[in-house]
C-alpha cells in the first residue's frame, strides 16, 4: 500500500491526538494496521510521555527530578501498553472507519491457523482435559 505520509508537525499532531486530515486515512489505516503497529504506537506513546521533561524545570535536587521522570515515564509507558489496543481503535473511529477493523486487519494477517493452535494451547492448559476448568 503506497499512502502519502503525513509531514513531521502533522505527525506530531496525530501523536498527540489529533485528527488528520481525510486525505492520510489510508496513511491511518496503515499506521494502526501494519505488522509494526506495536512499535508505532511506542513511538507515538514517547512522543506524549516527552511533557515529563518539564520536570526538569523544577527547583529541585537533581536526583530527584530524574527519578521523578523515570516512574511518570514507566507509569505511562505501562498504561499506554495497557490500552492500546483501544487507543488504537478510537484513532481508527476518529479517522472515519467503522469499529473493529483495526482487530479484524490483524486477525486476517495472522491466519486463522495460529489463532487455532493458540486457542488449543489455552484450553489444554486451563482445562482437565474434558473441557472442565483445572483446580
Amino acid at each position: 500500500m503506497r499512502a502519502d505520509r503525513p509531514s513531521p508537525l502533522q505527525w506530531l499532531w496525530y501523536a498527540v491526538g489529533g485528527r488528520l486530515p481525510d486525505s492520510y486515512r489510508e496513511w491511518v489505516l496503515y499506521d494502526l494496521t501494519s505488522p509494526a503497529w506495536v512499535f508505532r504506537h511506542l513511538a507515538r506513546a514517547g512522543v506524549q510521555h516527552t511533557v515529563w521533561l518539564l520536570l526538569l524545570l523544577l527547583p529541585i535536587p537533581l536526583t530527584l527530578r530524574l527519578w521523578m521522570i523515570a516512574v511518570g515515564v514507566s507509569v505511562g509507558v505501562v498504561f499506554s501498553l495497557s490500552f492500546m489496543e483501544d487507543a488504537s481503535e478510537r484513532r481508527l473511529i476518529k479517522h472515519g472507519f467503522p469499529a473493529g477493523l483495526n482487530r479484524r486487519i490483524r486477525e486476517e494477517a495472522t491466519g486463522t491457523e495460529k489463532r487455532a493452535e493458540l486457542a488449543a494451547m489455552y484450553t489444554a492448559w486451563y482445562t482437565d482435559g474434558r473441557g472442565e476448568p483445572a483446580s
